[in-house]
């Protein structure tokens, strides 16, 4: 089996990654997926499907489905799980995707290390505009809405120029805050304190191809709203 990837080169030119997933063999075993919760009569043998330096045995036990045995290979990888399969996607992609549909039941996780198997720790969802985002590890609650506020302020800070860096640090330089004012500033340090949502615009999000005034306007009237 093999799904599609957009990624980029050493040089930033884009192409398209075949990622394969594997096909691990199944033997006869009565249980119950410890990921998806399903009954079956035959599965995947764990230990015969993660490396010797597998330690995350309190999640998983002795067997798992095939179909979620097929998530082994996404460790690499940001991914949507869903009804419709396997999702990946990139950093880039990343607002498209958690602000795009979603038919549960369905997990979205962000790989940040790209060393780990995260599916096992994420949530499933049943709700596709209340959910949750596994960045990493860490499971967030957000809403599409707050996605999308979120995404516009971070973004379009980003886009005059702004590093995501310092903002994670809860600061906004004198260049932007003499374009966009304290307010910018104040709301930046209110989403931190608040909750855990803006860590997913500050790791994924990218410039916007709009004018500078565009983005000026934007963040603006987002923190006139607060």
């Amino acid at each position: 089996m093999v799904i599609l990837y957009n990624t980029r080169d050493g040089q930033g030119n884009d192409f398209v990654k075949e990622v394969e997933i594997k096909e691990f063999p199944v033997s006869a075993a009565s249980f119950r997926c410890p990921v998806c919760g399903g009954t079956f009569g035959e599965g995947v043998r764990v230990k015969d499907a993660v490396s010797a330096n597998f330690t995350d045995w309190a999640y998983l036990g002795e067997y798992i489905c095939r179909e979620c045995s097929r998530m082994l290979s996404l460790y690499f990888y940001s991914y949507e799980i869903s009804p419709k399969g396997i999702e990946l996607f990139n950093a880039r992609e990343a607002s498209a995707k958690i602000l795009g549909p979603h038919e549960p039941p369905f997990r979205i996780v962000i790989t940040v290390s790209q060393k780990k198997h995260l599916f096992y720790k994420s949530a499933v969802n049943y709700d596709a505009d209340c959910f949750y985002i596994n960045l990493e590890e860490e499971r967030i609650q957000t809403t599409k809405a707050r996605m999308r506020e979120l995404f516009d302020f971070v973004e379009c800070l980003i886009t005059i120029g702004q590093s995501k860096r310092q903002m994670a640090e809860g600061e906004l330089s004198m260049q932007t805050i003499g374009k966009v004012g304290f307010s910018a500033l104040e709301k930046l340090q209110r989403e931190l304190k608040s909750s855990r949502e803006i860590q997913i615009p500050l790791f994924c999000g990218q410039p916007r191809d709009i004018h500078e005034e565009e983005a000026i306007e934007c963040i603006t009237t987002l923190t006139r709203r607060i």
